[in-house]
């Protein structure tokens, strides 16, 4: 299944960026990759490509501890953008820090605004998956 897609990441782990980089250019190369290293780095490039009526991406990829702007800071801020656009994005956070228990709290207070919380490391079948829905 051909996808096409806008993917961006937001992650400062440099290594595992470069390997789901890897993992989305070798199993569906057809899609477009963005990447940034904290959730203000990523949040003003986006905040700017819908100022300027760009593409925003299709899914983002968010962890939730980087410095200067931490996921959850990202998903707040971001939201004022997404509540204006027409596109639907879809946000999978993406950390080592998600558990059974925790997601469970998550959900009751993000649901609205994540799709998934996806535990690292991602298995690349997993991130194919998520990636052609």
């Amino acid at each position: 299944m051909s996808t096409n897609k806008l993917v961006c990441i937001v992650d400062d782990d440099a290594v595992y960026t470069f390997g789901i980089k890897k993992l989305i250019r070798n199993n569906i190369p057809e899609n477009k990759i963005l990447s940034y290293t904290n959730g203000k780095e990523a949040f003003d490039a986006l905040q700017e490509v819908h100022n300027s009526g760009g593409d925003l991406p299709d899914v983002i990829l968010l962890d939730l501890n980087m410095p200067e702007m931490n996921g959850w800071e990202f998903l707040k801020e971001f939201e004022e953008i997404r509540k204006v656009s027409d596109k639907q994005i879809q946000i999978y956070v993406i950390s080592s820090q998600v558990n059974d228990e925790k997601e469970e709290v998550y959900k009751i207070k993000w649901d609205a605004r994540v799709s998934k919380f996806i535990k690292k490391p991602v298995e690349a079948k997993h991130l194919v998956e998520l990636l052609n829905n």
